[in-house]
């Protein structure tokens, strides 16, 4: 679960670094046309950091339920204590829609 979160926080700081930095870079030029520009990419970087977090949740949750299946407390086993990587993944899944919300907003 850890790992999944490091990428996804390297994923949405690199997406939202990309947005603001082009944003700056470009204040008071004109808009150059493409297909993808600095701001899509930094949204799809951002929502694919969002999506990375809510894999690894639905994963480590699917562990822990299996690892409760396999050594319930009925037989004999000590209860299984509830994860703190879970809350962290909640308060970096805040952060990264503040940072996709900051990104739409700042458009």
């Amino acid at each position: 679960m850890l790992s999944w979160m490091r990428t996804a926080i390297a994923l949405i700081t690199f997406g939202f670094s990309i947005h603001q930095l082009f944003r700056l870079a470009k204040a008071g030029a004109a808009e150059a046309s493409g297909f993808i520009g600095p701001h899509e990419l930094g949204m799809v970087m951002i929502v694919a950091g969002l999506l990375a977090l809510l894999l690894a949740a639905l994963e480590h949750r699917s562990a822990m339920r299996g690892l409760k299946v396999q050594y319930p407390v009925a037989a004999g086993y000590p209860e299984i204590p509830r994860s703190r990587s879970a809350q962290l993944a909640a308060l970096i899944a805040v952060l990264g829609l503040l940072a996709l919300v900051s990104t739409i907003v700042h458009e």
